[in-house]
């Protein structure tokens, strides 16, 4: 067999999926979102598309696969973060700086996910996509919460907006890093005078 083949006949989902992930992103991150398909991902891993098509049949598939990845890599690293500090006001700019981190080590490739799954118009990716961004901010909410509970936060503040301005935050920041062409790093020093901001509207 050649060696192809062989790549192809011991095809395996599980042992691959970091493979098509890292694939999918280079992709996504060098070509743009619109050239994401399953042929040019077994191009980029050196397989035949059918080895590939066996296995995921259809874009869809592979942007089921990224949000999977999004849900497992981005909510760990907030999750883990929100656990390393006892002051809730701590626990979120650990957060703000962990995801930030996170988006520059991925280009921004995860936001640029979040605002295709729209464009796909497919319920069920969208419906996922809901879930990771919803499991996201109610983690941000129960710090909020701890935070009013021990008299660090204000009493009144609502904690739908204050945890969809957090996420917001995050959002923009990456978004204009992205525009002007990942030319500059997300410096911590630039990064706590953002967050300060955001500090003035829920501090007590």
């Amino acid at each position: 067999l050649s060696q192809q083949m062989k790549k192809a006949a011991g095809f395996d989902r599980s042992g691959r999926k970091h493979e098509i992930i890292s694939a999918a992103r280079k992709i996504i991150s060098s070509k743009g979102f619109a050239n994401l398909t399953v042929r040019q991902i077994a191009r980029d891993l050196n397989l035949t598309d059918g080895a590939l098509y066996r296995h995921f049949k259809s874009k869809k598939e592979i942007v089921s696969l990224l949000i999977d990845n999004i849900e497992d890599t981005l909510l760990s690293a907030i999750e883990e973060a929100a656990r390393a500090r006892r002051d809730p006001l701590d626990k979120l700019f650990d957060i703000f700086l962990s995801h930030l981190s996170y988006a520059e080590q991925r280009k921004g490739i995860t936001f640029i996910i979040m605002n295709e799954t729209l464009s796909l118009k497919d319920k069920g990716l969208q419906d996922k996509m809901f879930g990771v961004i919803d499991r996201y901010l109610k983690t941000i909410k129960l710090i909020l919460k701890e935070g009013i509970a021990s008299g660090r936060f204000r009493g009144g503040l609502d904690l739908v907006s204050a945890s969809l301005a957090f996420f917001g935050t995050v959002q923009s920041t990456v978004t204009i890093w992205a525009l002007g062409g990942f030319k500059y790093s997300l410096r911590k020093d630039h990064l706590k005078e953002i967050f300060s901001i955001y500090k003035g509207g829920i501090l007590r």
